[in-house]
């Protein structure tokens, strides 16, 4: 478990024993000078480092946001009827439902009178559990694996707040051999080598509220749009 932490416009962790934080959630609120970019180059310190999407919405007091990416995945449903006459009918239809995979987030941001921001946040990510058929032959929805984070944090205008802690890891096996000698149908095991690979994603959300105060000129630069380190 780490503790990420601001000093000025450096950023810097904190390891914990295992089993010594108070929750499986890490938060940080960043009251010192460091931007987003200086967050993206510390989370390059510990791996690699991807942009799922960096969204601008706005929304009321007291009223919740939502931001989705992924996708709908559809399938069949079939119903049966039946009419009783000198002559038994069936007549079966098809209805088209779907259930989503990806990554929600649901934000409820509360002002008080000093301007502090509390941010109800809960995101989640929503995965296929195997392999899912073409869209047009499902006929039962996939099986999903789902992974949530629901927390409260109070932040001031402007500052960054960082959420992590939604973790998965993802095993595979590489599979390697020595040419010609490897397609050989008795010995050709000897010459083959199987090595796993066990990869560990983290999703890292940094949320930015900023009160607008009922302004009628609101631009992206307003809200605080900058460029991404990619």
């Amino acid at each position: 478990m780490y503790e990420w932490k601001t000093e000025g416009d450096k950023i810097t962790e904190t390891k914990y024993a295992e089993g010594t934080r108070p929750s499986n959630a890490q938060l940080l609120e960043n009251r010192g000078h460091a931007t987003i970019n200086d967050v993206i180059r510390f989370l390059k310190t510990q791996g690699n480092v991807k942009s799922v999407s960096n969204p601008k919405i706005m929304t009321l007091n007291n009223q919740p946001a939502l931001i989705s990416v992924g996708k709908e995945l559809f399938y069949k449903t079939k119903s049966s009827s039946s009419t009783k006459s000198s002559d038994t009918e069936t007549t079966t239809s098809e209805t088209i439902d779907s259930v989503f995979a990806g990554i929600l987030l649901d934000i409820t941001p509360e002002i008080d009178k000093r301007g502090m921001i509390t941010l109800k946040i809960n995101p989640s990510i929503t995965e296929t559990d195997g392999t899912v058929a073409q869209s047009g032959s499902r006929t039962m929805p996939p099986d999903l694996i789902r992974r949530q984070i629901s927390t409260v944090i109070k932040v001031r205008n402007g500052k960054h707040a960082i959420l992590g802690g939604l973790i998965s890891s993802v095993e595979s096996s590489v599979q390697s051999k020595v040419p010609l000698l490897g397609d050989m149908p008795v010995f050709g095991e000897a010459f083959k080598r199987e090595r796993k690979i066990k990869r560990t994603e983290e999703l890292v959300v940094i949320i930015t509220p900023r009160i607008t105060s009922g302004s009628k000129n609101i631009s992206l630069k307003s809200l605080g749009y900058r460029s991404i380190v990619k």
